[in-house]
């Protein structure tokens, strides 16, 4: 077992708790999916070899919980370049697959850029509320720690040379672990123009 399917395994271990939902957890054929997706692009990815890595807060649920990608939609993996060619897997049938407003502008934005960098999220499992998995909630401080652990060890199959931090949740928990990190405005909410000259000011070494 590689890196990669070790990382994978390991993420997908953590059972579901009350409000949050493990996207890899188990063998049902959602899971199986998102994992064959996650797997597929980190693959991709580290034939790559990024500098660097843009770090979100959770997964939404039009995008990475569908996917298993961050701030990827079925939309993105169906139409965008990157993803063209490889044995990708869909919830939905085509036709009424979710779109995601992130994940839109994002990967328009990685589509103009020459060297793709790594995407992930500080807390790697769907937030949502109790009774509603079709919503997005705010990771709490616990969960937030628990998503520490599985972006260091994403940082020990990549060589990442810079971070990212779409949004301050994501820059905080970095420097509580002492990684350093350069903000980027989350490009929700009417921060899509800010988003695309945080990316491209913050993409140089």
């Amino acid at each position: 077992m590689n890196k990669i399917d070790t990382f994978i395994s390991r993420l997908s271990s953590i059972p579901k708790t009350n409000g949050t939902t493990n996207l890899y957890f188990g063998n049902s054929r959602e899971s199986e999916i998102r994992k064959n997706n996650l797997r597929i692009y980190l693959n991709k990815m580290k034939t790559v070899n990024p500098r660097f890595l843009i770090l979100g807060e959770a997964p939404g649920y039009k995008g990475c919980r569908l996917s298993g990608i961050a701030f990827t939609s079925e939309k993105v993996l169906f139409e965008n370049p990157f993803f063209k060619n490889e044995p990708i897997q869909f919830i939905n049938e085509q036709g009424k697959l979710e779109s995601e407003i992130s994940a839109t502008i994002v990967w328009s934005e990685l589509s103009r850029l020459k060297e793709k960098p790594l995407i992930w999220n500080i807390f790697p499992f769907h937030p949502h509320s109790s009774d509603d998995i079709q919503t997005n909630r705010t990771p709490n401080q616990t969960e937030l720690e628990e998503g520490k652990s599985f972006l260091i060890d994403l940082l020990e199959i990549f060589e990442i040379q810079k971070i990212l931090a779409l949004g301050r949740k994501p820059e905080s928990q970095l420097s509580d672990i002492g990684i350093q990190s350069s903000y980027v405005r989350h490009p929700a909410n009417g921060g899509k123009n800010q988003f695309i000259a945080g990316l491209n000011n913050e993409m140089k070494i």
